[in-house]
């Protein structure tokens, strides 16, 4: 089904991007941090592709018809997996919130930077991880093929209304960041 086939590419992206982030915690640590454009510009693909493009597909498209369609029987789930989304808006504010105190040298700025990039990239791993391997496999057997264009449709007409065009910024956004790095 094309709709979890593009959601799954952009969790591909997210993963390569997450690594990126990961490298970039790990050389804080050493006192080896990236320029603050490195996080000025995580933060934005954070918000912009993972979070206002791809989150939304999930939470507001696939989420609300699979919600609709089992009659709270994946209430549970979908809100676990909603929470996780939630967590991750919180880090990547801490993330932005620690980015100028970072920028001038400040320790507590590196360390608060470093601690919310380790924690966002480890939920946000398990949390596609867990879409990957359960909820998207799951979510083919409930969902029919017109349905699946319905929302392939759905998902198109969000990126068109909301300015987002995930795979032409998303991967450029994403060669600036490791450049950065």
């Amino acid at each position: 089904m094309r709709a979890i086939q593009l959601l799954l590419a952009e969790h591909g992206m997210i993963l390569d991007f997450l690594d990126l982030l990961q490298e970039a915690g790990k050389r804080i640590a050493r006192d080896e941090g990236p320029v603050p454009e490195f996080f000025t510009q995580s933060v934005e693909f954070c918000r912009t592709y993972a979070d206002k493009a791809h989150h939304y597909k999930e939470e507001h498209v696939m989420f609300g018809l699979l919600a609709q369609k089992h009659e709270g029987r994946l209430d549970d789930l979908i809100a676990r997996h909603r929470d996780q989304h939630e967590t991750c808006r919180n880090l990547v504010g801490a993330m932005s919130d620690s980015i100028e105190s970072y920028g001038r040298g400040e320790t507590e700025g590196g360390r608060a930077l470093s601690e919310n990039i380790s924690e966002y990239v480890k939920i946000l791993r398990s949390h596609i991880k867990s879409e990957n391997e359960i909820f998207f496999p799951m979510s083919l057997a409930f969902i029919s093929e017109e349905e699946g264009h319905m929302l392939l449709t759905e998902f198109e007409r969000y990126e068109a209304s909301a300015g987002v065009k995930v795979w032409e910024g998303g991967p450029k956004l994403l060669a600036e960041i490791s450049a950065k790095l």
